[in-house]
């Protein structure tokens, strides 16, 4: 790549836009109304975490997938969240374009590092590997990915019918999520 400064300064600035899709909402569910609901497997919540980080990432592509997250899996407050952060993403990419790039591709790999569940709600941190193929209108695609590592912390409600994604945020206290539609 031409122009890695370029590159970094557009991660730092949507970073700080896109810091996680972080919830304004307490649970959705009044107490007491999620006493049937069964705790967890770690594989369920892992299984939603690797699904949302890579619609997340996802929207960085020229032709972004649709969300594969049903509604009944995230709470309101992801929802509105994400649809805030959307915008910014595509005025992103419309930078990042200008400037001749845009992404090909990407691959994710959620790691579960703990889960912890506390009555109607859970915690889990994991680490996030993601590389991405970048192409520019000088050179072409590349075939050498870019890439980051990041821990992060996922939290859960429990509702009526499961457990829903209510936020996911950096681990590290001011932290920042170096994601895929931050390069965008």
């Amino acid at each position: 790549m031409k122009h890695p400064r370029t590159v970094a300064a557009a991660v730092l600035l949507l970073a700080s836009a896109l810091s996680g899709c972080q919830s304004t909402a307490g649970p959705e569910l009044t107490q007491g109304s999620t006493s049937s609901v069964p705790s967890p497997s770690s594989a369920e919540l892992t299984a939603i975490i690797q699904t949302a980080v890579e619609d997340r990432n996802g929207t960085v592509l020229d032709v972004p997938p649709a969300p594969r997250l049903a509604e009944g899996q995230t709470t309101a407050a992801y929802r509105a969240k994400r649809a805030r952060d959307l915008p910014v993403v595509a005025r992103s990419k419309a930078g990042f374009r200008s400037k001749g790039f845009w992404y090909t591709d990407f691959s994710t790999k959620i790691t579960v590092e703990s889960v912890e569940v506390t009555g109607s709600a859970a915690s889990v941190h994991f680490k996030e590997l993601t590389e991405e193929h970048q192409s520019s209108a000088a050179n072409g695609p590349s075939n050498v990915p870019s890439g980051y590592s990041v821990e992060e912390t996922a939290t859960f409600r429990a509702s009526a019918d499961g457990w829903q994604l209510d936020s996911i945020a950096p681990s590290a206290p001011g932290g920042l999520l170096p994601m895929s539609i931050v390069k965008g």
